[in-house]
């Protein structure tokens, strides 16, 4: 699957790495893994790394119906997560800005998303040179089901 994520439980934070075709089936597929994750809490800050993305196959509605998903993760309290989007391509930033756009005019997400690891990393607090320094230093688990 061309999405991947971990957790970094002592910066309490989700890395996520997208990588070569993502479309949206791909997206729910993830989301409800990290839903079913071990690690998996509810408003945790999250570091989406679109970098690797060769084609991006999502449009207006789809990225409106990955809001909906998102914002809907917990039905019973409205979860409040800041998500921070590093995407360096022009095209997928232009997709990443929609979905800002659309996560103001929603409760829940809130959105920022930048051309430069610089710009997303200092948009989390987090002072690393680059996401593969944040990487190397931090421990990430890897995703792990959880036990039913």
């Amino acid at each position: 699957m061309p999405i991947e994520f971990s957790t970094c439980l002592e910066r309490d934070l989700l890395y996520a790495r997208w990588y070569g075709r993502v479309d949206f089936d791909q997206f729910a597929q993830n989301f409800m893994n990290y839903v079913a994750d071990e690690y998996y809490r509810p408003g945790r800050r999250e570091l989406i790394d679109h970098s690797g993305i060769d084609e991006f196959d999502i449009d207006f509605n789809l990225v409106r119906s990955i809001l909906r998903q998102v914002n809907a993760q917990d039905p019973t309290n409205q979860v409040t997560t800041h998500t921070v989007i590093y995407s360096p391509d022009e095209t997928i930033y232009g997709m990443g800005r929609m979905y800002q756009t659309l996560s103001e005019m929603a409760q829940g997400i809130r959105v920022e998303v930048f051309r430069t690891e610089r710009e997303a990393l200092d948009a989390l607090g987090l002072e690393h040179s680059s996401i593969a320094a944040l990487r190397s230093a931090e421990v990430f688990l890897p995703a792990r089901l959880k036990d039913n």
